[in-house]
């Protein structure tokens, strides 16, 4: 039987990738959403590798027990987060193991190859350069979906600015062309009232979905948002607890669902809310801003999940001419953007090789 022997952290400030490495030599990689590196590192020093060092890496739901049901008294999105690495690592390991692709693990493959939205994180750029950069990787990429930020963000406390919301999204249609879906993501900023407004503002724009207008947890605007505008309203990017994600399906407070791979609790959750999707008759879109071993880890859940049928994100920040980024391509090899999409690797585990002697110089390592 084999047994986990070590844990390690590879952390740096834009990136958390964990190590599982068991006494028979196999081993897997995981990555967690890097909210807080320094605080993720003491989760893991302190509740996750205590628990998981010496389980059998099969055992999933035991292990998952020891860390999760057993600190229940501190549940959360950082334990949820920190606690995706470990079961990505964990997926990966065991496929490796077993000599197949992750998703032969999940059911069989059901899509080979997965469409990208092309996903802009700036709210600063001026709407011609915003729409300049969108249509710049519409050229270079053959994205047929583009999502774009609206809104100051959750927490910042500007006002908001819907006349500023309306002329970037003119500004973006109008440069990506009438046949481009376009996407809004509010990143929590609006009140009920807010959001319906900025809707009514930019409907004749054409928008595709509207991502977290409320905030996230205010499942009271979500249903009311649900029931009141015409367009996709999208959630579950901040959500870990399974009971949120049950209750915005039951009341119909959502028509996709976000649950992220790298901070729900990795990619077991992430199987689990997409039942929950299919329950209830909503498309799973996962949420995902990585371009890593994050990636490949959604890539291998959309090719085993029928839910997981529409566009996946796909951050544009940075990117080469040939889709990938200094800091992201060492997880990203094989994994090129052919005509707006992806197709799912079929090598064993997540089917991306990491190359330590590469990228490890950066992180900071911890065992």
């Amino acid at each position: 039987m084999l047994r986990i022997s070590a844990v390690a952290c590879y952390a740096s400030r834009s990136r958390f990738y964990v190590r599982v490495e068991t006494d028979a030599g196999a081993a897997g990689f995981g990555e967690c959403s890097p909210l807080q590196t320094a605080v993720l590192g003491q989760i893991f020093a302190t509740v996750i590798r205590p628990a998981a060092v010496g389980m059998d890496p099969f055992m999933a739901e035991a292990i998952e027990e020891r860390v999760l049901r057993r600190h229940y008294k501190m549940s959360g999105q950082l334990l949820a987060a920190a606690y995706s690495g470990l079961d990505i690592a964990l997926w990966d390991l065991r496929a490796r193991y077993l000599g197949q692709p992750a998703y032969n693990l999940m059911g069989g493959r059901y899509r080979d190859r997965v469409p990208l939205y092309g996903s802009s994180m700036s709210r600063d750029l001026p709407p011609a350069a915003e729409a300049a950069k969108l249509a710049a990787a519409i050229r270079r990429h053959g994205f047929r979906a583009v999502k774009i930020k609206v809104g100051p963000r959750y927490g910042t406390g500007q006002p908001v600015d819907l006349q500023a919301d309306e002329d970037k999204v003119r500004a973006v249609r109008a440069a990506i062309g009438p046949d481009v879906h376009l996407m809004l993501d509010g990143n929590s900023s609006y009140s009920y009232i807010q959001a319906v407004q900025l809707y009514h503002r930019v409907e004749r724009y054409g928008v595709h979905h509207f991502e977290e207008p409320c905030p996230y947890a205010d499942i009271e605007a979500y249903v009311r948002l649900a029931h009141a505008l015409p367009v996709p309203i999208h959630v579950g990017e901040q959500d870990w607890n399974l009971i949120t994600f049950r209750d915005f399906l039951a009341r119909g407070a959502c028509h996709l669902c976000g649950a992220d791979p790298v901070k729900c609790g990795g990619l077991t959750a992430a199987r689990r809310v997409a039942a929950l999707c299919r329950a209830f008759g909503v498309r799973y879109v996962p949420h995902n801003t990585t371009r890593g071993i994050g990636f490949a880890a959604a890539l291998q859940l959309a090719a085993a999940t029928p839910e997981c049928d529409g566009y996946h994100e796909y951050s544009i920040e940075g990117l080469d001419a040939a889709g990938a980024s200094a800091a992201a391509r060492p997880a990203e090899l094989g994994l090129p953007i052919e005509d707006g999409a992806v197709r799912v690797p079929d090598g064993p585990g997540l089917g991306v090789e990491v190359d330590e002697a590469r990228w490890a110089p950066g992180f900071e390592v911890t065992r």
